[in-house]
């Protein structure tokens, strides 16, 4: 029901007759929006019919308005954006703090576009211009991440979904680790020297 009335929102908005995108998720809903979305495929609203004014006319040797292909290209909306590294779930050990992450993004970066994270809510521009760059300060506990596509203002552009990431770090005092060293103010013991029989007594 409230797909079927997303959708009559969407027809009965100011963007009926331009673009929208529709999605499944992984639960099998069918989502709309006026927005892009990761994975989302582009669709054509009709228009409605009504009243449309009259296309103004060029004054006389006017020369019509040209398109370039790099203004052509710097629109493209990106279809694919996906964070690969982290995986879903993944636990990362001793890391550092240092964070490595990777993302899967079509078309690439655009012109005026960097990447940028956020991580358990919180922004952190990075300004990468790469699909690979790290983050600092990741410590040891259950982490969000969300990669972002920005613009020159830092305006946000395109955000991924959600990955969930566990930090761990080995603890040297853990019984387990065998190079772990002995705990402060207990130093090795050396065994007790071997005592001589003494002979039994007249």
């Amino acid at each position: 029901m409230k797909r079927w009335l997303l959708l009559a929102s969407l027809l009965c908005s100011p963007v009926f007759g331009q673009q929208a995108y529709t999605w499944t998720d992984e639960n099998g809903q069918v989502h709309y929006s006026d927005r892009p979305y990761p994975g989302a495929t582009p669709i054509q609203l009709r228009g409605a019919q009504g009243y449309s004014a009259p296309a103004a006319v060029s004054p006389a040797g006017a020369a019509p308005e040209s398109t370039s292909p790099q203004g052509a290209a710097a629109t493209r909306p990106y279809n694919v954006f996906n964070v690969l590294q982290p995986s879903q779930q993944e636990t990362l050990w001793n890391i550092g703090s240092v964070l490595d992450v990777q993302v899967e993004l079509s078309p690439g970066l655009q012109q005026g576009h960097h990447l940028g994270a956020y991580l358990d809510g919180q922004l952190i521009d990075v300004g990468a211009r790469s699909t690979q760059f790290q983050l600092p300060d990741v410590f040891r506990g259950l982490h969000t991440l969300q990669v972002v596509v920005l613009d020159t203002a830092g305006g946000e552009v395109l955000r991924s979904l959600a990955v969930t990431f566990m930090v761990q770090q080995t603890s040297i005092l853990n019984p387990n680790n065998t190079a772990a060293p002995n705990t402060p103010g207990t130093p090795n013991t050396p065994n007790a020297p071997n005592r001589p029989n003494t002979p039994n007594a007249p």
